[in-house]
């Protein structure tokens, strides 16, 4: 079974994951966003 993307949930093959961490209700979370989320992610962190 393939890895999906956290955030739009598309099939992601190995080299178009990016494994980020967050914090949410206090715990920290690992998950997998694809290469176009991750870049959505990051853009975000950096407001």
């Amino acid at each position: 079974m393939a890895e999906k993307c956290f955030y739009c949930s598309n099939d992601l093959e190995e080299r178009q994951m990016h494994y980020v961490s967050f914090v949410a209700s206090n715990q920290e979370r690992d998950e997998t966003l694809c290469s176009e989320c991750y870049q959505e992610w990051l853009h975000g962190i950096k407001d």
